[in-house]
């Protein structure tokens, strides 16, 4: 009509139509998304393979320069043959014995083919066949020309060469620091150390190749064609992946590990088929995606079929709506949330009604009972669908979401839970086949018991409701078992405080919660009455402390701090008193040191306290007896006469408390170093 706007997407039918677009889209690229991530889990995969490969090359090169080396160092400093490499006039016998055991050493090995020996002082050459020649005249020149490239290092090589013997890796040693102490020539089997290079590889195809890419040897002769077509390749990635590396086929089903062995100059090539060194990762890729293929046709299928069976009956909906002036816009919407809210009322009404021993014809029997700890049912519901065609309802609870499905085995209902945990990151609480609605509200009650113990099994996601079995025997505790606990507390003794806790827990932990609870919190409570009575700051409402617990350790964790809060403050309050106590004493024993009647007893009993007790609080505190404080006090006191005044040394010793002379001389002596004599002499 003219003057008349359409707006696409306020039609239902294609604002559902755009939904159905976008759910395809979503999953269409969650499908190369994870087609993405297969294809670089594989490429890492055969990454970390190449690099133990190479490092499997490494060791084995190594292995055998070690070997080559260790024996030359042996024939390098043997005696005959240091001989033929150092001194300038051989005797016969000496050369004879150098050159016989230069040639048994070359005969007994599995892998020299010769050896040669340069004297540079005599400038002549000796060889493991027995002979020995001026350098100028040796008949191989190149060798002779080789035992004169002495370089800073301590050997040289290895080089392939070609000589009269066939194809040799040469090793050349010497001392670069000693002059004239000539040099030792290796020539090891070409095919013999080509062959120890080619054994490390014993489940995959290798080869070994020469930098013009010629085969030098190969454990099949098969793998030649394909080692032809490839080395372009490889040598275009070689030269810049330092070496070392991997090269795949177009569909990546099979390819080629290469590392370049520089002290060779040769590369070391393995051919693989990815299903063989990776079993099972493409075949999980290609099934994955066809599953998510598989699982994208349902989605839209479902989407589409329930857009075109409800398109109608809504909007019937609406223009009644419309209609009566009830609603204005959105009125789909308004719709879904209300059908919505009604059917998971309806829902939360039923499964209450089962949790309570209600009967249902919704679920048969046996039936199995899950609690899961997440707020979003709907998110459960669709995740048990995933798991199980088998009947179930689930509904909200208090809980969070619980859910009962019809006709499932203990060991079914466990994996469902464990799936649920899984794919919701949260608790899930599972029971065992019921056969009658009692049976499953008796269920449900232990559920709810084990969820309020859960922080005994912090990390935990999946509990069955077979460890309720663990707390059905009768506990015998009693509130008067905790006073140890109070008591050493009181005492400042915190280790023994910590393990009477300990002990204290190991014998409710197995108790009913209520009984637990009960028992922490009597716990709780007395502890907040001592932070009270020493003046300390309340941490924590006791009454809170379990109810969103979730490991034990916080529990432990918390009664010990207040434990070391405690005893500090006792010790605090006691060292105070002890000061105290100690400060009255010293008072006492300054005002009364000349009385000869002072004493530790007599003090004790003006203060009306027990000798024994006082002294060993006065002794805590102060690190010496009552006894030996009168003392020191009336001796220093003596001190101050003998100086101030010149009366006889008894009529001072009587002045400060000490009715016997010579015993005044010997505590006097003991604390001074000298006689009262001698100390007033020296005055």
């Amino acid at each position: 009509m003219p003057g008349t706007k359409v707006r696409l997407f306020e039609n239902v039918f294609w604002r559902r139509t755009a939904m159905v677009l976008v759910i395809m889209a979503f999953f269409l690229s969650l499908l190369l998304v994870f087609f993405q991530m297969s294809q670089n889990s594989l490429i890492a995969s055969l990454t970390r393979m190449n690099n133990e490969f190479v490092e499997q090359v490494d060791t084995v090169s190594g292995t055998l320069l070690e070997i080559i080396q260790n024996t030359a160092m042996q024939m390098f400093y043997s005696r005959s043959l240091a001989k033929l490499r150092t001194v300038d006039a051989l005797t016969n016998p000496e050369r004879i014995a150098g050159l016989r055991d230069l040639g048994n050493w070359v005969s007994s090995s599995t892998f020299l083919s010769s050896a040669v020996i340069y004297n540079s002082i005599a400038d002549t050459i000796f060889t493991s066949d027995g002979g020995h020649i001026e350098r100028h005249l040796f008949y191989d020149p190149a060798t002779a020309g080789l035992m004169l490239s002495q370089e800073k290092h301590g050997s040289t090589g290895p080089m392939k060469r070609h000589t009269a013997e066939g194809d040799v890796y040469s090793f050349l040693f010497f001392e670069s620091n000693v002059p004239h102490g000539g040099s030792l020539l290796l020539n090891v089997r070409a095919q013999w150390y080509e062959q120890q290079l080619l054994g490390i590889s014993s489940e995959h195809s290798a080869v070994v190749v020469d930098e013009e890419g010629t085969i030098l040897v190969t454990a099949d002769q098969s793998l030649t064609e394909k080692t032809t077509e490839i080395w372009p390749t490889l040598l275009q990635r070689a030269e810049g992946n330092k070496g070392h590396g991997f090269v795949l086929d177009p569909g990546g089903k099979s390819g080629c590990m290469y590392y370049r062995l520089s002290n060779l100059g040769v590369y070391y090539l393995t051919f693989f088929e990815t299903e063989t060194i990776l079993p099972g990762l493409t075949k999980v890729r290609n099934f994955t995606v066809l599953l998510l293929a598989a699982v994208t046709a349902l989605l839209v299928g479902g989407a589409l079929y329930a857009l075109f069976t409800l398109y109608l009956p809504f909007r019937a909906i609406r223009e009644a709506l419309m209609q009566s002036g009830s609603a204005e816009v959105n009125v789909v919407q308004q719709v879904d949330r209300l059908l919505e809210s009604q059917l998971e009322q309806q829902l939360a009404e039923q499964m209450e009604c089962l949790l309570q021993g209600g009967e249902t014809r919704l679920l048969g029997y046996p039936a199995s009972l899950l609690l899961v700890a997440s707020s979003d049912c709907a998110q459960v519901r669709n995740e048990v669908e995933k798991q199980t065609t088998l009947p179930s309802l689930t509904a909200a609870h208090a809980f969070g979401c619980a859910v009962i499905v019809s006709g499932m085995g203990e060991e079914e209902t466990g994996r469902l839970c464990l799936a649920l945990a899984s794919a919701l990151d949260c608790r899930c609480l599972y029971g065992t086949p019921r056969d009658s609605a009692e049976e499953l509200a008796q269920s449900y009650g232990n559920l709810l018991d084990l969820w309020q113990r859960r922080f005994l099994y912090a990390g935990q996601q999946v509990l069955s409701e077979k460890l309720t079995a663990n707390y059905d025997s009768p506990l015998d505790f009693r509130t008067q078992d905790t006073e140890p606990l109070f008591a050493f507390l009181r005492t400042g003794q915190l280790e023994e405080a910590r393990s009477e806790w300990k002990r204290i827990f190991d014998r409710i932990r197995s108790a009913k919660f209520n009984d637990f609870r009960f028992f922490v919190r009597y716990i709780l409570n007395h502890l907040h009455t001592m932070q009270s009575e020493l003046g300390l700051e309340l941490l924590v409402n006791a009454q809170e402390i379990l109810e969103d617990l979730e490991d034990i350790a916080h529990l432990h964790h918390f009664l010990d701090s207040m434990f070391t809060q405690i005893v500090a403050a006792q010790s605090s309050r006691r060292k105070d008193s002890l000061q105290q106590l100690a400060a009255k004493i010293n008072e006492r024993i300054d005002v009364g040191f000349a009385d000869d009647s002072l004493s530790a007893q007599s003090i004790a009993d003006e203060m009306g306290m027990n000798a024994a007790y006082i002294g060993r609080l006065y002794r805590e505190c102060t690190g010496i007896s009552i006894g030996a404080a009168i003392k020191q006090i009336r001796i220093e006191n003596a001190k101050r006469l003998l100086k101030e005044i010149r009366e006889p040394v008894k009529e001072i010793a009587g002045r400060v408390g000490f009715s016997n002379t010579k015993y005044f001389f010997v505590v006097f002596k003991e604390l001074v170093g000298m006689t009262p004599k001698e100390f007033q002499n020296r005055e």
